[in-house]
């Protein structure tokens, strides 16, 4: 039998990726280009 402990630290850190990283780099990017003036607020 293989050891488990490498498919739980898989499991942590892709869940960690998803669930942190990835919505705080979408939301610098977000920032960043409303910053420039690439986004415009809500256009309505």
């Amino acid at each position: 039998m293989k050891p488990i402990a490498p498919i739980v630290g898989g499991m942590i850190t892709s869940t960690i990726h998803v669930l942190i990283l990835v919505p705080v780099f979408f939301l610098l990017i977000k920032r960043r280009a409303l910053r420039r003036g690439v986004l415009g607020a809500n256009p309505k």
